[in-house]
């Protein structure tokens, strides 16, 4: 790969609040070539206002965080003294398999493609029962095929988990149980008493892998601030072709490279994309020539190609990208690499109509004064901060994470609408860390983009995607010319290589997202 560079009740009825609230390729195939069989989505009674489901949600929720800390407490569970286990400490296997779709939960029109690496906690735990399928890729067969990735966890961590991710609420108006999605803000007690007694669960309690991944932050990131969103998911750390196929590599055999791309990508459309109706592809990896010559050091074989033959090997992923950012229905965000230019990555250059190339910027502990969609304020934004605007010309789209990354000890600063980012688990929800990475600011764009489609649907009546109408509303051509920096060189260049399109935003500050507009976020 390259460099790493909320839900009321859907189904029949979507409820929605305003608010402004900052395996082995043998193993049993967990999808169905139909829909899953669930239960009917619940409808709620007509006459229990959209304030009143939520607050059911809130007061049930905090109420399942007591009644479960009050029961580890008198179970006397504590898994770190190994000589007084409770059976709650035993570890258990939980594969994907185990678990089951529940269509009542989500809705159809947010499927989202996740193309990442070690999503295995969220897919088969965490996010069960949003998830549709898993794949992986089989470089026998040049293909995505049904995967059934498994987790080692203790039992407690298996009862929490799972407990939340069914979570349903009650009432006498109810004539059964509703599902609903519980904020990982309201779940903060629980998870500090989960991690406090066993503190095990931070790893696979077979392969001593870390829970946290890469895959974790950004999965986690999308399943919360879309709660009505599904998913579907290809663990991409089995895709890295220049590394599947050595021979091809080391043989500079082009062609039958070539075929295999082929073979890959439409096996992406037809088993992935088409099969499950994708709507939004969140894609924090690719690949660039640097991705080719590690591949060839990593075979020693490095003098086996020439710059001209490593150019015709990294081209010949095209098909791939162009099944990924050129299919019809779907828009897709890719995590941006601002070299490209530089380091001639042609595929991070092309302009596909249903991609959108994302980076960061972030003005720290300043606010911005960014008008929604960016038409305005941009200006000040670029002239303060212009370091993070040079790689324009492979980028589409600029969003503020709003705060300092932890570094070195140093005190974190952040502005009044920083990027905020549920923990490992899903259970509780802080002011991002990390470092600065366009991985971190894909899924905000994918979330904002699924805000705007919301909004575009509830205004027009039409629910389907339309790609373009949507990239429209999102990048509109309105920056067309300085208007406070005339004589601003480095604006002045902005502009030009950027055609006017209004690329840097800051979506957060206008809490764009489906959590916050449903308003979990302003309890």
């Amino acid at each position: 790969m390259f460099n790493i560079r909320s839900l009321f009740f859907v189904g029949a009825v979507s409820i929605i609040v305003s608010g402004c609230g900052g395996g082995s390729d043998t193993t049993p195939d967990p999808r169905s070539t139909e829909p899953t069989p669930t239960r009917p989505a619940p409808t709620p009674p007509s006459d229990l206002e959209p304030l009143e489901l939520l607050e059911l949600i809130e007061t049930q929720s905090k109420q399942y965080v007591l009644d479960s800390v009050r029961w580890i407490e008198e179970q006397q569970i504590d898994c770190t003294e190994q000589a007084q286990a409770h059976e709650m400490c035993d570890v258990q296997r939980v594969s994907f398999s185990d678990g089951q779709f529940d269509q009542s939960r989500t809705k159809q029109t947010q499927t989202i493609l996740v193309l990442d690496y070690g999503m295995d906690f969220h897919s088969v735990l965490r996010y069960r029962s949003r998830v549709k399928s898993t794949y992986k890729y089989n470089p026998q067969s040049n293909s995505f095929v049904i995967d059934d990735p498994y987790i080692h966890t203790s039992k407690l961590g298996v009862k929490l988990l799972g407990e939340v991710n069914r979570f349903s609420i009650t009432d006498e108006r109810f004539t059964q149980p509703q599902p609903a999605f519980v904020s990982a803000a309201w779940l903060t007690e629980l998870s500090n008493k989960y991690r406090a007694v066993v503190p095990q669960d931070r790893y696979d309690r077979e392969t001593n892998q870390a829970i946290y991944s890469h895959g974790v932050q950004v999965f986690g990131y999308l399943a919360q601030h879309n709660p009505q969103a599904e998913f579907v998911v290809i663990d991409t750390s089995t895709f890295t072709p220049f590394l599947n196929y050595k021979d091809a590599l080391c043989n500079n055999d082009l062609a039958t490279f070539s075929a295999n791309m082929r073979t890959a990508a439409s096996s992406l459309t037809a088993e992935v994309i088409e099969q499950y109706g994708v709507e939004f592809i969140n894609y924090s990896g690719g690949f660039t020539l640097e991705s080719v010559e590690q591949a060839l050091l990593q075979h020693g074989c490095q003098d086996a190609l020439n710059a001209e033959q490593r150019n015709q090997f990294y081209m010949a992923i095209k098909p791939v990208y162009d099944a990924l950012f050129d299919a019809p229905n779907t828009l897709a965000f890719h995590a941006g690499n601002e070299f490209a230019a530089q380091s001639g990555d042609a595929l991070d250059l092309i302009d596909y109509p249903n991609r959108i190339r994302v980076s960061y910027y972030s003005t720290k502990d300043k606010d911005t004064d960014l008008a929604p969609y960016g038409q305005s304020g941009w200006e000040k934004v670029f002239v303060d901060h212009q370091a993070y605007f040079n790689g324009s010309s492979s980028i589409d789209l600029f969003i503020n994470l709003g705060y300092s990354p932890l570094v070195g000890g140093a005190e974190q600063v952040t502005n009044s609408t920083p990027k905020m980012s549920p923990n490992t688990i899903g259970m509780s929800y802080v002011v991002d860390w990390n470092h600065y990475s366009s991985s971190w600011t894909t899924p905000v764009a994918t979330s904002y983009a699924i805000h705007e489609q919301e909004k575009i649907a509830a205004s027009s009546g039409d629910d389907l995607l339309d790609p373009q109408r949507l990239k429209s509303k999102l990048l509109a051509y309105d920056c067309l010319s300085a208007t406070e920096h005339v004589d601003h060189e480095g604006l002045l260049a902005f502009i030009a290589s950027s055609n006017g399109l209004c690329k840097i935003q800051d979506p957060l500050r206008h809490k764009a997202d489906e959590l916050n507009r449903m308003g979990y976020l302003s309890r």
